[in-house]
């Protein structure tokens, strides 16, 4: 199971949900104190915070988030 988390400075990540393998999952709730998008592998029902490294993380900031 993924878990898509929205990356800010200084606060925890915050879950934006959970897919499996190539689901499509839209992400809502963006503002412009976030950094990043990140992707972790989570046991099944997900997780309240990451428990591992992200598989991937993209910067928001070429989207004009994160400024």
């Amino acid at each position: 199971m993924h878990q898509l988390w929205l990356m800010r400075p200084d606060v925890q990540p915050r879950s934006l949900g959970l897919f499996k393998d190539d689901t499509p999952l839209v992400a809502t709730g963006l503002d412009k104190s976030a950094t990043s998008l990140a992707v972790t592998v989570e046991p099944d029902g997900g997780s309240a915070q990451p428990t591992t490294q992200p598989v991937v993380q993209l910067a928001l900031k070429s989207v004009g988030f994160g400024e």
